[in-house]
């Protein structure tokens, strides 16, 4: 076959193959935001004990009682299940000031003169976590009369983050069907089904998995002990969001 034969049969063959091709799929790809806000219902809370002695003994027994005393307040405001989470437990030696006021910083220091060794110190961080969000804030009050040396009101989630992200995801959806909808509309075409749909990246809150429940309503304070100062705690709705890309087909 000479050149010129060869070149026609391939020009010839070429609108054969290019009808071969499938056509390339019509889509109308959107991205959607869905945001689900819903009040907590979980608060965490925060406190340091300490206690002070003669011996570590001592030191230990003072902070026992002011752990007991703490741990029965809470459990007297925000109801039974809500019992404190403690860790962090230190006992250390004290010395005087004139010991701090040398130089000797945190280097090694014998247990004489100066920096005889005038007491311990027992520290003990403890977490509480509880449904009853509107005695949050009055119970953080509570454990400082009793005798936490630091106590906070750390912050509020919620206990079913899952059903918060679906929420959330469903509204993404609606989102992006709506978005596509109106492209289609602009472009004079018809949405088709959805092609394909993948999740995005999403932003949800601190999560708390399991949060405890109130068995019952919390019994009053003891007639002996005056009633806890009461501080109103009003937080704002958790927000949770989600992200999706959907491609829809575009009907012919």
């Amino acid at each position: 076959m000479t050149p010129r034969l060869a070149l026609a049969a391939l020009l010839a063959a070429a609108p054969a193959a290019a009808a071969q091709q499938p056509a390339p799929e019509r889509l109308i790809q959107v991205t959607g935001v869905g945001v689900d806000r819903t009040p907590p219902d979980t608060a965490t809370l925060a406190f340091w004990l300490r206690g002070e002695g003669a011996t570590p003994d001592e030191a230990t027994r003072a902070l026992q009682a002011k752990q007991r005393a703490v741990n029965e307040g809470v459990a007297g405001l925000l109801g039974p299940t809500a019992r404190p989470t403690a860790g962090n437990v230190t006992v250390i030696e004290a010395r005087g000031a004139e010991c701090q006021d040398r130089g000797y910083n945190a280097q090694p220091r014998l247990s004489q003169g100066a920096c005889t060794v005038t007491g311990y110190l027992a520290t003990l961080q403890a977490e509480v976590r509880t449904n009853a969000v509107d005695r949050a804030g009055t119970a953080a009050g509570l454990m400082a009369r009793l005798g936490a040396s630091d106590a906070r009101l750390q912050g509020f989630t919620l206990s079913d983050p899952a059903a918060a992200t679906a929420r959330a995801t469903a509204a993404a959806v609606a989102d992006a069907r709506a978005r596509a909808e109106a492209l289609a509309r602009g472009a004079g075409v018809r949405l088709g089904p959805v092609v394909t749909l993948r999740d995005g990246n999403y932003v949800s809150p601190d999560i708390v998995v399991g949060a405890n429940r109130m068995a019952a309503p919390p019994p009053p304070p003891p007639p002996s002990a005056p009633a806890p100062v009461q501080i109103e705690a009003k937080p704002r709705p958790v927000e949770t969001r989600a992200t999706v890309t959907v491609a829809f087909a575009i009907l012919p």
